[in-house]
């Protein structure tokens, strides 16, 4: 199973290179996070960390993909999506210490704090707006009088939606989404020409399905049960295979 994000690794490589020399200390390298303002919403995002963590294959299913190629792809597929989901909240900024603060309630009634600094010759606006049931964010970059927002998002207050999007150049973008509704975790990555995968992961009992997409057509699936057995299915040639 493949999926085609051609803009994944540049965005998400430049957005973590930006947070970490953005948002450094120049005498000791030591990230400074304004604690007092965003302490709840990098909870949530811990949260959502926590959840992704602690996403794994049934043991047998482990076992049977020592012996059996759909079993070993599964398995494989589902530590290469944990890994990416990990990297995108990795992403979440940390704001110096000295970064200039403004606030605004809006007609919409939403406060707004936007947290303002510079870097290398490029400014950067990072923007929270609340209302009473999500924290929207924005993180835009102005460099040689062009600004442009570079990643945006949200997070429920309750921790348990959160979606976030990374601009590319051309309109390339990477929109990810996770849920989650007691004990199912449902996770998402697509792009620009809808080419995507999706998981949907019991906690509970670690079954779970995995379907990939090219043009936004299902092409390949994965579906596991708790005891480790599972199918895999080539959507366009409708064919089945199953393990152990």
């Amino acid at each position: 199973m493949k999926t085609k994000f051609k803009s994944i690794s540049v965005i998400v490589m430049m957005a973590i290179t930006i947070m970490f020399q953005s948002c450094s200390s120049e005498d000791d390298g030591v990230i400074i996070e304004n604690e007092d303002q965003l302490e709840d919403i990098q909870g949530r995002i811990e949260q959502y960390q926590e959840s992704i963590e602690n996403i794994e294959a049934p043991d047998d299913m482990e076992q049977y993909a020592q012996q059996n190629t759909y079993a070993s792809n599964a398995v494989f597929t589902l530590a290469a999506l944990q890994v990416q989901a990990l990297a995108y909240s990795s992403v979440f900024l940390s704001i110096p210490g000295d970064a200039e603060q403004q606030s605004v309630i809006g007609k919409n009634g939403r406060n707004t704090r936007t947290w303002v600094w510079s870097y290398g010759g490029v400014t950067l606006y990072y923007t929270v707006t609340s209302d009473a049931t999500y924290d929207y964010f924005t993180y835009d970059i102005e460099e040689s009088g062009v600004r442009r927002t570079f990643y945006e998002g949200k997070i429920s207050k309750d921790g348990n939606f959160y979606d976030v999007r990374f601009n590319g150049e051309g309109g390339d973008f990477v929109l990810m989404t996770f849920s989650k509704t007691g004990s199912t975790i449902n996770f998402s990555i697509k792009d620009q020409s809808n080419d995507g995968i999706e998981l949907v992961y019991n906690e509970a009992d670690q079954s779970g399905s995995i379907k990939a997409f090219e043009l936004g057509v299902l092409t390949e699936s994965f579906v596991w049960l708790s005891n480790g057995t599972g199918t895999y299915t080539n959507h366009a040639t409708g064919e089945t295979f199953s393990w152990p």
